[in-house]
């Protein structure tokens, strides 16, 4: 779940970095999904060959209440091909739940995202990016919410497409960790919420999966752990939990000084979530096992991933080294769905989290396949 990169946190809003953004029409609560709220063309930032353009537009949330989200668009330059540029809805990786965390404008400019987007711009796909509902839009981003991100990423697409009509009704769904989760997620829900669509493909590079399995194992007696990073995990995680179902009780669960840490969870970019975590142990922030109670229950409903309902096939990518995204998890996971008869190709290299730079030309090269059949 770690970000590829280091991101400098913004002062304000993405849509209003380089202007006021452009109504694109008179949205209000209850607009249906994909509907665009403003449009800002973003001069400077395009990946090489693109243009990019960023827009705000109305999702749901895994409640179906209405929302809106962030999303980034970058076009090929030139000549369409027939039926439209086909879309790659990239979801990404852990940034953050705070509107400081939206990033994906960046993905043109900033030297590691260049190698995200440009090889997808290169070979023929426009290249789609949500930033998830509540990073620099109103509220707080429920991290990992199964439900959330996969309408976040598909109405994306949608919304883009009323943009911009040289882009495709095929698209794809790739992401990475937070991103995995995500298009899982997607390619489980795509045919059903959006049918006037066609998702070709979905490749899930290191995905977090069965987090109900492993989360309400915590509790006060969990010890220091090496690395600062599985705090500000579970922090993410009870933060998004808290805003996706506003109605449980979570601070239940919660030492005062657990209390503190997930108020910051919901501000806090990853790098500096990171530091602010330094000496507290998940065990420091919990007042009694999460295994008890409504918690596990609550948790399952908001995270847990699909195992049917895959119409199109998927690739899934893992490193063998993970310590992040746990491999034994992901081999879980995709025997589930090969159960229930998803069409799932399983890849493995022996890598840690980072996998997605040796994915990428098998992710491309699947998704030009699919596209085709």
């Amino acid at each position: 779940m770690p970000s590829i990169r280091r991101m400098a946190p913004l002062a304000i809003c993405p849509l209003l970095i380089l202007g006021a953004p452009v109504p694109a029409s008179a949205a209000a609560p209850g607009e249906r999904p994909g509907t665009v709220v403003t449009t800002t063309p973003l001069p400077g930032k395009e990946a090489p060959g693109s243009t990019a353009t960023s827009i705000t537009y109305w999702t749901e949330n895994s409640l179906d209440q209405p929302r809106q989200s962030l999303a980034t668009i970058y076009v090929p330059t030139g000549t369409p091909p027939a039926g439209g540029w086909p879309i790659l809805a990239n979801a990404h990786v852990t940034a953050g739940l705070g509107d400081d965390c939206a990033y994906t404008d960046d993905y043109g400019t900033a030297a590691a995202d260049v190698n995200v987007v440009t090889p997808w711009i290169t070979a023929g796909f426009a290249f789609v990016a949500t930033e998830y509902i509540g990073i620099g839009t109103e509220g707080s981003h429920a991290y990992l919410d199964a439900g959330a991100e996969a309408n976040a990423v598909i109405d994306s697409v949608r919304a883009a497409r009323s943009v911009d009509p040289t882009l495709s009704r095929d698209y794809v769904v790739n992401g990475i960790s937070q991103g995995g989760h995500a298009t899982l997620a997607t390619a489980a829900k795509a045919a059903e919420r959006a049918p006037e669509l066609r998702l070709a493909a979905a490749m899930a590079d290191a995905p977090a999966t069965k987090i109900e399995g492993y989360i309400p194992v915590a509790g006060p007696y969990i010890p220091p752990l090496p690395a600062p990073d599985y705090t500000t995990y579970v922090a993410y995680i009870l933060a998004g939990l808290e805003t996706a179902r506003p109605d449980f009780d979570l601070d239940a669960y919660l030492t005062p000084a657990g209390r503190a840490v997930v108020d910051d969870a919901h501000r806090l970019c990853y790098f500096d979530m990171n530091t602010r975590t330094q000496g507290t142990s998940i065990g420091q922030m919990l007042s009694k096992p999460l295994s008890t109670g409504d918690f596990p229950a609550v948790l399952s409903d908001v995270t847990t991933l699909p195992v049917s309902g895959f119409d199109a096939p998927v690739l899934v990518n893992q490193g063998r080294f993970d310590v992040v995204a746990f491999p034994f998890l992901t081999d879980l996971q995709v025997t589930e769905m090969k159960l229930h008869g998803a069409d799932v190709t399983y890849r493995h290299y022996a890598t840690g989290h980072n996998v997605w730079a040796q994915a990428l030309p098998h992710n491309i090269a699947f998704a030009r396949a699919h596209l085709a059949a």
